[in-house]
């Protein structure tokens, strides 16, 4: 099977954490949890506990496709996306806090790649909405859901891109 090589996927997941951080490096917590992505957006530091949160849902899918047989993995619906920022007191959190503990999982989590044999990147498990995957899903899940929060934080904070 073709597939990316374990290194890019490591090499990927070692950069996009930091990229991140440089985003939100010189925020504020008091900017951090007044700037909202809109009117009813979220504001960046619930942004940020959001990417803390998932980034173990997404950890926690891989490792149950490397330990069960082909397990059915739970989706998260936008209300249970929504109660976790209640329950999880999104709001009165620390965002130099949530970064650490980011980044502290995401060292578990390329770690775990990092020791895995390649056949075990064959391991599959079911998705209730997209069907069978394997255990890569869960890790470019992760890759991409930074990007698309280091872009979103970006936007809000009014970053532009050279001409």
């Amino acid at each position: 099977m073709n597939r990316i090589p374990k290194s890019w996927m490591i090499s990927a997941l070692k950069k996009s954490h930091l990229v991140l951080g440089m985003t939100i490096g010189d925020v504020s917590q008091e900017q951090a949890q007044d700037i909202r992505d809109g009117a009813d957006g979220w504001t960046i530091l619930e942004i940020m506990c959001h990417v803390r949160d998932f980034q173990e849902i997404f950890m926690g899918r891989a490792t149950r496709i490397l330990n069960e047989d082909t397990p059915t993995l739970v989706p998260v619906d936008e209300a249970a996306r929504e109660q976790m920022i209640i329950d999880n007191a999104y709001s009165q959190q620390n965002l130099r806090d949530v970064y650490k503990d980011y980044v502290r999982t995401r060292h578990v989590f390329i770690e775990m790649l990092t020791a895995l044999e390649d056949t075990q990147l064959d391991r599959r498990g079911i998705h209730p909405m997209t069907g069978e995957v394997d255990v890569t899903t869960p890790i470019f899940h992760t890759i991409l859901h930074d990007a698309d929060h280091t872009e979103q934080i970006a936007r809000i904070l009014g970053k532009q891109l050279p001409d």
